[in-house]
């Protein structure tokens, strides 16, 4: 198989392909810690997991920087990362990388006199974060809103999911609403809405909340903002990306007093919402449950997108995959109906341990969350994973000894 190859990801159930060696022993605990990006899916979908398999998962998030350092130094028998260890130089050994789920970034703001999403171009999020627009009447976020935009509307179907509790035996059947898909794995549009955006932006100034710990999502969100402005501008977004969001603006953020820094994704959401004029970044269930305003992003093909799972599958879909599981993203491909804030994240473990129970619960936690979580609560906005990318998750998680 290519070093390097196409990935295609579909918001889709799949059945549980991972057969163990060493089975699972029922009552395992498992501790993890790592990306706060996760923490829905996995507090929603682990209770699940817990009664169907007696297993028991404490996930203590902490950021992806935390999750690798406590991965690396045998604190924990799993993490949960956004981002690959950097320089590769720093991977503990024996690591394996799990692509286990996929969602957006969503950029949330607090503007309670605006009524209707918001519209915003890389080019102006790359001023908006490295300091150059600080009041949301600037001309530059006026332009992005008084204009025609084109959205995607993405087909849908019920599917049946079922659940089984190990001790009681009863059997519990929900029906979900997915992305439809096409016969190659991929999300449908329907149809595309265009119309005429005319939307006032007060006069308030802009607080950006921005990760103040190591982590994941600040590091593919600096990486969009690089990668979506280098060829139009690369001046707006010159630092390459890193997972601590200071390191990586244009300018220094100290004599900026806008800026405020919070540690996970629930504190930063917390201080957009108790901030009018606040934005952030995101996992979009924080977004969502907050009740805040999610951005409409322009992708490189024009449209106006807003996040979802199965704009996301599309623009991760665009990407390509290394050997050992890690994505790289194309943010100036043309894809329609992609949301080009998408990204993978990463389960990770080792090949090897001393317990072999535990590493066999490791492998079954990855697997359930591969093949069961994102299509269990699609409403949290997260992307299960089929296609390329989904197989070789599957051999990733095969290595898990």
């Amino acid at each position: 198989m290519n070093s390097r190859k196409r990935l295609a990801l579909v918001a889709i159930a799949t059945s549980a392909l991972f057969v163990s060696t060493t089975p699972a022993i029922a009552g395992t605990t498992l501790n993890g810690s790592g990306a706060t990006f996760a923490a829905p899916l996995i507090d929603a979908c682990r209770v699940d997991y817990e009664k169907e398999t007696g297993n028991q998962i404490n996930y203590a998030g902490g950021g992806s920087g935390k999750g690798r350092n406590d991965f690396k130094a045998g604190l924990v028998p799993f993490a949960g990362s956004d981002a690959a260890y950097s320089p590769k130089s720093t991977e503990p050994t024996n690591l394996i990388y799990a692509p286990i789920y996929a969602a957006p970034i969503a950029i949330m703001y607090n503007l309670p006199t605006v009524k209707e999403s918001i519209y915003l171009s890389p080019a102006t999020l790359a001023k908006i974060f490295g300091g150059a627009i600080t009041n949301w009447n600037h001309p530059d976020i006026a332009k992005d809103n008084e204009r025609t935009v084109k959205t995607p509307i993405f087909a849908t179907k019920q599917v049946k999911v079922t659940s089984i509790d190990k001790k009681t035996k009863k059997k519990t059947t929900t029906t979900r609403t997915v992305p439809d898909l096409d016969s190659n794995g991929q999300a449908k549009i329907a149809s595309y809405s265009t119309k005429t955006v005319n939307i006032d932006l007060p006069d308030q100034a802009i607080t950006v909340w921005y990760r103040s710990e190591s982590s994941g999502t600040s590091e593919n969100f600096a990486g969009f903002l690089k990668g979506a402005n280098e060829v139009s501008n690369p001046t707006l977004w010159p630092k390459n990306k890193n997972g601590t969001f200071a390191n990586t603006t244009p300018k220094s953020l100290v004599n900026y007093f806008n800026f405020q820094g919070a540690s996970g994704s629930a504190a930063v959401t917390a201080g957009v919402a108790k901030t009018v004029g606040g934005i952030s970044y995101s996992e979009l269930s924080f977004a969502t449950d907050a009740k805040l305003g999610v951005a409409h992003i322009l992708n490189a093909a024009g449209e106006w997108v807003a996040p979802s799972s199965a704009a996301t599958t599309l623009f991760v879909g665009g990407g390509s995959i290394a050997d050992d599981g890690i994505v790289t993203y194309d943010y100036n491909k043309k894809i329609p109906g992609a949301y080009p804030l998408g990204v993978v994240s990463y389960g990770l473990a080792g090949s090897s341990g001393t317990d072999s129970g535990i590493q066999a619960s490791v492998a079954q936690w990855f697997t359930y969350v591969l093949d069961k979580c994102a299509t269990k609560y699609p409403e949290k906005g997260f992307a299960q994973i089929s296609g390329p990318l989904y197989e070789k998750a599957k051999e990733r998680i095969s290595k898990i000894k």
